[in-house]
C-alpha cells in the first residue's frame, strides 16, 4: 500500500464523484459534503487510506518518531552536525518550541482527525457491503489507537478529540486513564473486525496487528499483564525470519515476521519531504540519510555494551571498523566494495575506503541502504517496522512472568528469539521473577535496538518518567489548557 500520492488523488476523486450534476453549482468544490460522500467503496477506501499518510509524515516515521524515541531513550549520541532540537532530545531537555516536538504532536493529531472523520460518519456510509464497512472502520480504529498510543507515552496529559466537532478555545487535557480506555476500546473493535494477515491487502492493519498492539498497550498500562497475555495469545500465523537482517531491508518487507509496517517507496520521488503535511508527500523516510548518511547520530556506548560477545545482531545492526565491541563486525558496504576505516581520503574518487565520519565508533546499519549502494539518500524506501513477531514473543514472556505465570513458559518465549538461526545465542536459564525480567529487558534492547522500543521499555522496567512538554503548536491555539 505504498500510495500516499494515490491516496490523495482517490480522496479528491471521491469528493468529486459525491456530487451529482444538479448539485455541482451549490457545493463548495474544496470541501467534502458528508451527505454526498461515503456512497461507494472507493470513497470509503480513499478516506481510510488517507489516515495512513500521517504515519508516514516527518512528525512520525518519516523523521521524528525515530529521533524522539531513540534519542530520549539513550540509544544515540550526537555526532556530525546534529540539529539543536534533536540534541535537546538526547539531553532530555525538550522545550515547547522544539520543532520535532511540535511536528510529532501535530502529525499524530492530524492522523487522529482523519480517523475521527471516518468513525463519526459510519452511519452515513451506503453502497458498501457490511463486511467492508466493518473492515475499513476497524482500520480507522486501529490507526487512531496507534496515534493516541504514540502521544500518551510522550506527554503527561493530552487532549482527546473523538469526533470532528469544533470546540471554542480548544479541548481540555484529560487523564491518562481516559486515553488508555479509548485506545483499548478502539483496539478491541479493530481486533474483532479486521481480517487476518493473508486476507488483508499488504500494508493495511490486520487483526494480528490489533491484538499485538493491544498486548503492548496493556503492558504499558502497568497493571494489565494478564490482559496482555490474553491479547497476545491471539497473535497467530507469524514466525521468526531465519535471518535477523531480513527484517530491515526493502527486500524483506512484509515477511513472515512482519505484523505492521509503515510503508515507504523510494520510486515515488522526492515530493515535499521536508514539509510533509499529508498532501503530496513523497512517501519516503529520512532514517537512512540521518543515521548513516550524514551520521547525525551514532549508537550510544551504553547500547553497544548491552550486546553479548558473539551476538551477531551487533553486526546486523551496526557498521564498525573492528570487532572490539563484541567479536562480530560488518565493516564493508556497497556490496563489499567499500571498507570503513578510521582515516581515509574521502576526496579521492578512486578511494575504496571511507572514514566512519570523523571517529572510529560504530554507526547504524539497521534500516540502511548502504549494503548495496555507495551512499545514502534522503529518500529511503525502507519500511518502518512498527510491530514484528519477535517483539510479540518477548512481550509474551513479559506478560507471562508479570502475571504470575510459569517461569519455564516465559523463558520459552524468550529463548525462541535467541534461537533464531542467524542469532543462535545460548539459551537463558535463570530463575525468579527479577532475573527473568532482567533477561527480557536485555533481550528487548538488543533485539529491538533502533526500533523505537526502548523508550517504552524504560518506562516499564526502570520507571523512566521523562515526558515532553505540550508544544507551542497546541499552547498557542488552545486556551483551555494551562
Amino acid at each position: 500500500m505504498k500510495q500516499s500520492k494515490k491516496i490523495i488523488m482517490c480522496l479528491v476523486i471521491g469528493m468529486l464523484c459525491a456530487c451529482d450534476d444538479d448539485q455541482n453549482e451549490l457545493l463548495d468544490p474544496n470541501s467534502i459534503v458528508i451527505e454526498n460522500f461515503f456512497k461507494s467503496s472507493q470513497e470509503l477506501d480513499s478516506s481510510v487510506t488517507a489516515i495512513y499518510t500521517f504515519l508516514q509524515d516527518v512528525g512520525n516515521y518519516g523523521r521524528y518518531q525515530f529521533y524522539i524515541n531513540d534519542n530520549i531513550a539513550g540509544e544515540n549520541y550526537a555526532a556530525g552536525n546534529l540539529e539543536p532540537d534533536k540534541v535537546q532530545m538526547i539531553n532530555r531537555d525538550v522545550d515547547q518550541a522544539n520543532n520535532g516536538n511540535n511536528q510529532y504532536w501535530q502529525h499524530n493529531y492530524q492522523g487522529i482527525g482523519r480517523a475521527n472523520f471516518v468513525i463519526v460518519n459510519r452511519d452515513v456510509i451506503s453502497g458498501v457491503s457490511p463486511t467492508e464497512v466493518a473492515q475499513r472502520l476497524g482500520e480507522a480504529h486501529f490507526l487512531r489507537a496507534l496515534f493516541y498510543f504514540n502521544l500518551i507515552n510522550k506527554y503527561e496529559q493530552i487532549t482527546l478529540p473523538v469526533d470532528t466537532k469544533f470546540v471554542a478555545g480548544g479541548l481540555p487535557l484529560v487523564s491518562r486513564e481516559a486515553v488508555f480506555d479509548l485506545i483499548v476500546e478502539d483496539l478491541k473493535i479493530a481486533s474483532r473486525d479486521l481480517p487476518a494477515k493473508g486476507a488483508q491487502e499488504v500494508g493495511r492493519a490486520t487483526s494480528g496487528a490489533a491484538w499485538a498492539l493491544l498486548g503492548k498497550v496493556y503492558l504499558q498500562m502497568g497493571d494489565k499483564a494478564a490482559e496482555a497475555k490474553d491479547a497476545l495469545s491471539n497473535v497467530t500465523g507469524y514466525s521468526l525470519m531465519p535471518n535477523y537482517r531480513d527484517n530491515f531491508t526493502v527486500e524483506g518487507e512484509h515477511n513472515e515476521e512482519s505484523i505492521f509496517e509503515v510503508n515507504y517507496d523510494e520510486s515515488t520521488g522526492q515530493g515535499d519531504s521536508w514539509n510533509q503535511d499529508g498532501r503530496g508527500n513523497s512517501e519516503t523516510t529520512f532514517r537512512a540519510q540521518e543515521y548513516s548518511g550524514w551520521y547525525n547520530v551514532k549508537p550510544s556506548q551504553e547500547l553497544l555494551d548491552e550486546f553479548e560477545d558473539g551476538d551477531t545482531r551487533f553486526s546486523d545492526s551496526f557498521y564498525s571498523i573492528d570487532d572490539s565491541n563484541n567479536g562480530t563486525m560488518t565493516n564493508t558496504f556497497n556490496n563489499g566494495m567499500i571498507t570503513f576505516i578510521a582515516v581515509a581520503d574521502d576526496t579521492d574518487p578512486n578511494d575504496n575506503f571511507i572514514s566512519i565520519n570523523l571517529d572510529d565508533n560504530p554507526s547504524w546499519r539497521k534500516y540502511q541502504n548502504l549494503d548495496n549502494r555507495p551512499s545514502e539518500t534522503v529518500n529511503s524506501g525502507i519500511n518502518a517496522r512498527v510491530l514484528r513477531y519477535a517483539d510479540v514473543l518477548l512481550m509474551q514472556a513479559e506478560a507471562e512472568i508479570r502475571s504470575g505465570g510459569s517461569e519455564s513458559v516465559a523463558l520459552g518465549f524468550l529463548n525462541q528469539v535467541r534461537s533464531r538461526p542467524s542469532v543462535s545465542m545460548p539459551l537463558v536459564n535463570v530463575t525468579g521473577t527479577v532475573a527473568i525480567l532482567d533477561a527480557i529487558k536485555h533481550e528487548r534492547w538488543v533485539e529491538l535496538a533502533g526500533e523505537q522500543s526502548r523508550y517504552l521499555d524504560l518506562q516499564r522496567f526502570d520507571g523512566f518518567d521523562y515526558k515532553m512538554p505540550i508544544p507551542n503548536i497546541e499552547r498557542q491555539s488552545n486556551s483551555n489548557i494551562e
